[in-house]
């Protein structure tokens, strides 16, 4: 008898927190991805069997007859030469890649002088420029457009690359975070081999801090590839530049007629497969370097 008292003495509460966690977890993951699904479903839905019925088709005889319209009844290929979403996914993908590669390089250089670097001012500067980053970007877009604007610069794609290749303070408070937690000993060892300041940056740094640049580059490709704001002020009026996202917001226009929501749906899901796939390839790196654990001794 007593053995059983002490059993039960010893049994584990019922965890209701981690019940009620889970629960709300459940639903949140739902509510994302129902919709997705819908979008899917649609996307793999006939056009007869769409305009058949007022309801939704939650189980249709799936066909991918709507993903090859994307891009054999497409009304902008005529004047662009080539299907629409195909035109925006390359000019979003130089337009993005350009200003970011650059930009991280830039970003990391200045997290390693901030960091690993001594220099008269060097946390003053770095405080300063922080703060300067907290301003909300929002609040310059007629400043900005004004200033591109005199001198020449809109109706060209020079406004959303030229500021990104100068890196941003968000990716440099990063970065530092993610140096500090490498032993200076590595970068002194390879001083004493004879390595400058550049050289310990590309030989030592970069390669181990590679997990957060693989983050970064992902925050600031998401970034760049769902710009909606920046190609609209700056690319009105010049079809030969519309990006990815000017393509998908007009979808209605460039797939015109009724039944059409299936290559609307699908014209949806190949804007946002590359995404899908960037992030399956690097899913490894980016979490190591969202974790910011830095090196371990």
């Amino acid at each position: 008898m007593e053995g059983v008292f002490t059993a039960q003495k010893r049994r584990k509460p019922f965890p209701t927190g981690k019940v009620i966690a889970f629960a709300v977890l459940v639903f949140y993951t739902l509510f994302l991805f129902v919709p997705l699904l819908i979008v899917f479903l649609t996307s793999v839905t006939s056009t007869e069997e769409l305009t058949s019925t007022t309801s939704f088709v939650w189980f249709p005889e799936v066909t991918f007859q709507p993903y090859a319209a994307v891009f054999t009844e497409d009304v902008s290929a005529d004047y662009l030469g080539a299907p629409s979403l195909l035109v925006g996914f390359v000019n979003t993908l130089w337009m993005t890649l350009l200003p970011l590669i650059v930009g991280l390089i830039v970003s990391g250089l200045s997290a390693f002088a901030y960091s690993k670097l001594k220099f008269p001012g060097q946390k003053t500067l770095f405080r300063v420029s922080y703060l300067i980053s907290t301003v909300p970007l929002g609040a310059f877009n007629v400043i900005a457009y004004t200033f591109y604007s005199q001198i020449g610069w809109v109706g060209t794609p020079l406004p959303l690359i030229v500021p990104g290749m100068f890196g941003g303070m968000g990716t440099v408070f990063f970065l530092k975070m993610y140096y500090e937690g490498i032993p200076d000993s590595l970068l002194e060892a390879g001083r004493i081999d004879g390595l400058g300041i550049v050289g310990s940056f590309i030989r030592i740094l970069f390669p181990l801090a590679v997990p957060a640049f693989v983050a970064q580059f992902i925050f600031g490709f998401v970034g760049g590839y769902n710009n909606y704001m920046g190609p609209l002020l700056y690319l009105e009026g010049v079809p030969e530049l519309v990006t990815l996202q000017l393509v998908l917001s007009d979808v209605r226009g460039t797939f015109p007629g009724l039944g059409k929501d299936n290559i609307h749906c699908a014209a949806a899901i190949l804007g946002m497969l590359p995404l899908i796939v960037i992030y399956c390839f690097l899913q490894k790196l980016f979490i190591e370097g969202v974790a910011v654990g830095g090196v371990k001794g």
